[in-house]
């Protein structure tokens, strides 16, 4: 078969598999697989089931129309006949249930909001619902907005107008009790396994101090009164109680709000007191924070605990991949399953198997069912056909010294073999966001592209990324644009040092969010690159501070507490928009008009200053999309997105071109 090179288009082809839950006999999984819907330029998401004997089955259809049907977050009944899971196919959100015996599904839940997320009680006579719950107007006049809390934006949602709250809702007469304090956020309901409590984080009772941060409380049914169970001391989430029902597992950080500390299990005793970090040994942290632009996965929880109680199951990071390991309650861990170029992005656990979705290099992630000696089977394979078609390249892995002499990895990834190329190939510098998060062996849409356009990509982890232990990630902290900054041109020396076939002459650079602020600090102090594309950038840390969404606690935890009061010279001196008059290099600003995380204003002032200082410059404004365009965005402003990145160097590469022809 004749391989073809991958295209910016073949994203409305990719299938996206997420979420598996297994059943309670651990003989089948159910799992989401999500689409394009080109004719609502959306997503469309489906139920499928599968017991590794057979091919996965699709159990939710939806009529084509006006709107795309999402059905996701399945849960097995105990007898494991029935899907409890969300859908939208009614216009909002709510919980409906399925029978893997026949029978169409049916809409269990009416709330007037969506309902995000969801749990079933043991005895499956209720569900706690986590739902908005509107705060009351303070004035009738629509086109006047009061705020009056310190986080009132949020990315993705606007203007916020209400808590989440969790809601108690009785099946069988549809009942509705409101659980938390409506003044306040509630989210990551778990039962007790006697149904007899209700854990819950919810947010601390001084917002304007610690808004993002929360507390563990308790419902009791006996009593139908709540109380604060653990008062947390920094970010936690993922509340499980045990089988026994005698402890109490968080996933979080309890060293502050402005710690670059690994996320850890912790455990507490359900009669509360003293907390106890489970895996302080561990020396990577919790979870899988390796980017791409080609995923759709709720995934689960972190860990789970084992049916025993004895021990737990946790995902978890390191360096460019993630697997999953076991600890004991006494703190021993041991590896189940990682490989050295696959990345796990969710899983379930029951009764000796897991199932677990697995990205690489050539897959958007597929199912498996991982046993007890750790070999995993593959039990899903929707791209298999497309993937077939593609002549993709290939991740070169390299290590190389960062500054200080560090260990830093790299890839370089060059034009697929069908590509025509020149004796010299183009290379573009990819700098990942976060700063806490990674690249790694995931599959890449954006990258493939450039390869298969004919230009070796380069990507790196340098400090600040997740994956490499505390001090690693740390490393960053007051001094974004520094040494960062001199591992990221480190690995692109490497690659020109050791790939002669790569173009010193044709150099170019993107990133975004905290890649776009390295790109424009970049660009701000060197001439290097012959274009450049900063997306989702900051360039003024001192204006950020007031518009982002997290820009007033952000900021404390990346520069030693700075404030705007205290800290103007430090703030700016980080900027990028101070060294705007040493830009010379042509670089693209593209930004979504609804971005609250690094709001759009930073590219106004970007634009305006290189515009102003003579700077060939354009900006590419997206309506309707946020911060996370490039992962979520609507399909047709994604694939403008990526068209805008490739044009622009292609422009200036063919500028190169004509200039040595001549």
């Amino acid at each position: 078969m004749t391989k073809r090179l991958i295209s910016i288009d073949d994203l409305n082809k990719f299938t996206f598999t997420g979420s598996p839950t297994l059943s309670p006999d651990n003989n089948s999984a159910v799992y989401v697989v999500t689409r394009v819907d080109n004719k609502n330029n959306d997503y469309v998401s489906s139920l499928y089931f599968v017991d590794g004997s057979s091919e996965p089955r699709q159990l939710t259809y939806d009529r084509p129309g006006d709107r795309s049907i999402k059905n996701h977050r399945p849960c097995f009944s105990k007898d494991g006949h029935k899907i409890y899971f969300l859908s939208n196919r009614t216009g909002k959100s709510q919980v409906w249930l399925l029978s893997l015996d026949g029978g169409d599904s049916r809409v269990l839940t009416d709330f007037k909001e969506d309902v995000s997320d969801f749990v079933l009680s043991p005895d499956e006579s209720m569900l706690v619902c986590q739902t908005p719950i509107e705060e009351e107007k303070q004035i009738e006049n629509d086109d006047v907005t009061v705020v009056n809390r310190l986080r009132y934006l949020a990315n993705g949602r606007g203007i916020i107008s209400s808590n989440e709250g969790l809601v108690l809702y009785h099946i069988q007469n549809r009942q509705k009790i409101l659980l938390t304090d409506k003044a306040r956020n509630a989210f990551n309901p778990a039962f007790s396994p006697d149904g007899k409590k209700l854990f819950f984080c919810q947010s601390k009772a001084e917002p304007d101090k610690t808004d993002y941060l929360c507390d563990i409380y308790v419902y009791d049914f006996l009593t139908n009164q709540t109380s604060l169970f653990y008062k947390a001391k920094g970010g936690i989430f993922d509340i499980q109680v045990s089988p026994d029902g005698h402890l109490i597992a968080f996933a979080g950080k309890e060293d502050g709000e402005c710690s670059p500390g690994n996320i850890a299990i912790w455990l507490v005793p359900d009669t509360g007191g003293q907390v106890r970090n489970l895996t302080e040994n561990e020396q990577q942290s919790l979870g899988n924070y390796v980017g791409t632009d080609a995923r759709f996965d709720e995934g689960c929880p972190v860990f789970l605990w084992n049916e025993n109680g004895q021990s737990l199951i946790y995902l978890v990071q390191n360096g460019p991949v993630s697997g999953l390991k076991c600890i004991d309650l006494d703190g021993n861990a041991s590896l189940l399953h990682m490989e050295e170029n696959e990345v796990i992005t969710s899983f379930d656990a029951k009764k000796g198997m897991i199932a677990a979705v697995i990205s690489a290099p050539s897959s958007t992630g597929d199912l498996y069912f991982i046993g007890n000696d750790g070999t995993a089977e593959q039990v899903s394979d929707h791209n298999r056909k497309l993937f077939d078609e593609f002549d993709l390249a290939e991740p070169v892995p390299f290590t190389f010294k960062g500054a200080d002499d560090w260990d830093i990895d790299g890839w370089v990834m060059f034009p697929p073999k069908s590509v025509k190329t020149e004796d010299k190939i183009p290379v573009v510098l990819e700098i990942h966001g976060g700063p806490a998060s990674a690249y790694g062996y995931s599959f890449n849409h954006e990258f493939q592209c450039l390869a298969a356009e004919g230009y070796a990509v380069v990507f790196t982890n340098p400090r600040g990324s997740r994956g490499y232990g505390v001090a690693f990630c740390g490393a960053c902290y007051n001094d974004w644009g520094r040494k960062d900054k001199e591992d990221i041109l480190r690995g692109l020396d490497y690659v020109l040092d050791h790939y002669l076939v790569c173009d010193r002459s044709r150099q170019f650079v993107t990133g975004g969010s905290y890649g776009g602020f390295m790109t424009n600090t970049i660009v701000g102090t060197t001439d290097r690159f012959s274009a450049a594309v900063t997306q989702r950038s900051i360039c003024n840390l001192y204006s950020f501070f007031g518009t982002s969404d997290i820009g007033y606690y952000f900021l404390k935890r990346y520069f030693n507490g700075a404030d705007l009061w205290t800290d103007e010279e430090k703030l700016m001196s980080f900027s990028p928009i101070r060294n705007a008059p040493r830009v010379t290099t042509p670089i693209c600003v593209i930004h979504s008009e609804e971005d609250h995380r690094c709001p759009i204003e930073q590219a106004e002032q970007w634009y305006m200053a290189l515009r102003r200082l003579g700077v060939e410059t354009r900006f590419v404004r997206i309506k309707g999309e946020n911060h996370e365009l490039s992962r979520s965005g609507r399909p047709k402003n994604r694939l403008a997105r990526l068209h805008e990145i490739i044009a622009w160097f292609n422009k200036y590469n063919s500028t190169f071109a004509s200039h040595v022809d001549r």
